[in-house]
């Protein structure tokens, strides 16, 4: 059985989940188990949502982005998604547009449209640990995982924001293919949404960097969704904070409605449309 991870997919329902394995004889599941469950937990053939991305320095100082988002599953068995961004707001990022697809054993592709150079643009594999727009996200921690690639313990069953959560330490069976030496998860027993993710530097084993979801967690057309997460590197005290924005006086945050294969093309990347 195969599982992902997307960090970008927690909020935008884009989900976020490096995780977890340990001993029945302990706990009701293990790790992996748990894990499966994340995996196998409903969020829609397609998802649309309009997403404020503020971006906060260590004095509290905001700058604020407005960015919309489709993804659309291309392949169910696989859990493979194809994903696409486009920057509204402000003026300086209007028209960037990013396309990620994601693959089935092997690297995710990623392009960025940058409008000042006016050209398409792919992400190598040596520019994964680079900043994605300036915010607290990299390139890498918006790329699927494999389960398979992990090893799981269940440390200890804890409660986070009133919600009974399993937490789970994902270690890399190939340390020099991730970016970060493990991860600890905090998953909610009741919808197997991950609550919060710690991720320790690859060199220091230092905690590092901390996502935590802020609001509640809440049923929307039948899928479990958050609608704010904040990613801060505790190195920096940078953080970016991502949330459903309002569109005439509602949140735009729409599952299972059709989305044209076309948007997630090079050319639509390149002019929009």
């Amino acid at each position: 059985m195969k599982g992902r991870n997307n960090y970008v997919k927690i909020t935008l329902v884009i989900t976020a989940a490096i995780i977890l394995s340990a001993s029945l004889s302990v706990y009701a599941v293990d790790g992996r188990e748990v894990m499966e469950r994340v995996d196998e937990r409903d969020t829609g053939k397609t998802r649309h949502v309009l997403m404020g991305m503020d971006l906060i320095d260590e004095n509290g100082n905001v700058r604020p982005r407005v960015v919309e988002v489709w993804s659309k599953k291309i392949d169910i068995k696989n859990d493979l998604d194809q994903t696409i961004m486009m920057f509204h707001e402000p003026a300086s990022v209007k028209n960037t547009r990013f396309l990620q697809i994601e693959n089935d054993g092997q690297d995710d592709d990623q392009w960025i449209y940058l409008p000042d150079l006016g050209r398409v643009r792919r992400i190598s594999g040596g520019q994964g640990e680079d900043s994605f727009m300036g915010t607290d996200f990299t390139y890498d921690d918006m790329k699927s995982r494999e389960i398979d690639d992990f090893v799981y313990e269940m440390l200890k069953e804890e409660e986070i924001n009133g919600y009974d959560c399993y937490v789970v330490e994902a270690v890399p069976k190939n340390p020099e293919e991730e970016q970060y030496a493990k991860t600890i998860s905090w998953v909610t027993k009741e919808h197997y949404v991950p609550l919060k993710v710690e991720m320790y530097h690859k060199d220091t084993k230092k905690l590092y960097k901390e996502m935590v979801v802020e609001s509640k967690v809440e049923k929307v057309s039948g899928v479990w969704t958050v609608y704010s997460i904040l990613m801060k590197n505790l190195d920096t005290g940078h953080s970016t904070r991502l949330y459903v924005k309002q569109q005439n006086g509602k949140y735009l945050l729409e599952y299972n409605k059709k989305i044209s294969d076309r948007r997630f093309t090079q050319q639509y990347l390149k002019t929009g449309r």
